[in-house]
């Protein structure tokens, strides 16, 4: 009974004894970094015993302390919105997929062509390009140059175009155009040159628009033969219609029309569907003629 006591003894010292020495070492470690094995064993075995008892004791403090919460209206309100916000890209994406196919089925192209005659009794109406139908150019496709619009295509043959310019201040046809303001746009028709202020006239404004100075004047996508957003010039002077119920415009030209050298025929898919479902009703006799 004795030796059991001095052995048991015997190992209860020993015990502490291991337990000095590993306590001085960690009060002397300072920076090394790394723990000693004996650190590390004995550091591991106190946070599994933790461990152990943690997870059952947060579970006992949680059932009896009630969750609090906070605002559940705003939280729907707020998982509400985010879905209808989901909804709406979802959508948006869904369009531009759409768009973005279009626009590679009927993707605007440029012709470049060279002005290759003027007549001098016709400078302000007439051009002649090197580009014909051999390469793509049909009637009243719209002409540019770098600096913005400038004309149409009249007339053309195999290799060449007539082209009438917007000066021409005949009897060519109007252009439907827009004035952009900052949330709107204002349409109006092009009609007409006033050969001494050198400015395109603008008709058909509404009297309730307020146009100034500057403004960019540019076609509108919904004429039948002109590329919607083709720059034309900035509105320069407003003045009253000829019977006071709307406005007319003096519009300067962005582009210069006294040397035209190198310039570009606007090839627009859509207009040429436009085109061919007009000759279709005409054919057929259910459209009529069309400005």
């Amino acid at each position: 009974m004795f030796g059991r006591f001095f052995i048991h003894r015997r190992l209860i010292l020993l015990l502490l004894s291991i337990i000095l020495v590993i306590f001085s070492v960690s009060m002397t470690r300072g920076d090394r970094g790394e723990m000693m094995w004996p650190e590390s064993w004995i550091k591991n075995g106190v946070t599994w015993i933790q461990g152990l008892f943690y997870q059952p004791v947060y579970a006992l403090v949680s059932s009896f302390t009630p969750e609090k919460k906070s605002q559940p209206e705003d939280s729907s309100q707020q998982l509400l919105q985010l879905q209808a916000q989901v909804m709406k890209l979802q959508q948006e994406n869904q369009e531009l997929k759409k768009l973005i196919g279009y626009q590679k089925e009927n993707k605007v192209t440029y012709i470049p062509a060279r002005v290759v005659y003027r007549s001098p009794d016709r400078w302000n109406n007439r051009v002649v390009i090197n580009r014909g139908s051999d390469d793509g150019v049909l009637s009243k496709m719209p002409i540019i140059t770098s600096q913005g619009l400038i004309g149409r295509v009249q007339s053309v043959t195999g290799h060449m175009a007539d082209i009438q310019l917007l000066t021409d201040s005949g009897n060519g046809p109007g252009i439907a155009a827009v004035i952009k303001e900052q949330n709107k746009e204002t349409l109006g028709i092009i009609e007409g040159y006033d050969a001494e202020k050198k400015r395109l006239i603008m008709k058909k404004i509404p009297a309730s628009a307020k146009p100034q100075k500057g403004q960019l004047v540019v076609t509108s996508r919904l004429s039948e033969i002109y590329t919607g957003d083709l720059l034309i010039g900035t509105v320069d002077r407003v003045e009253a219609g000829e019977f006071g119920v709307d406005q007319m415009v003096y519009v300067k030209p962005s582009a210069t029309f006294e040397r035209l050298d190198f310039v570009m025929v606007v090839r627009d898919p859509a207009k040429l569907q436009l085109k061919q479902h007009q000759q279709q009703d005409a054919k057929t006799g259910s459209g009529g003629k069309r400005r």
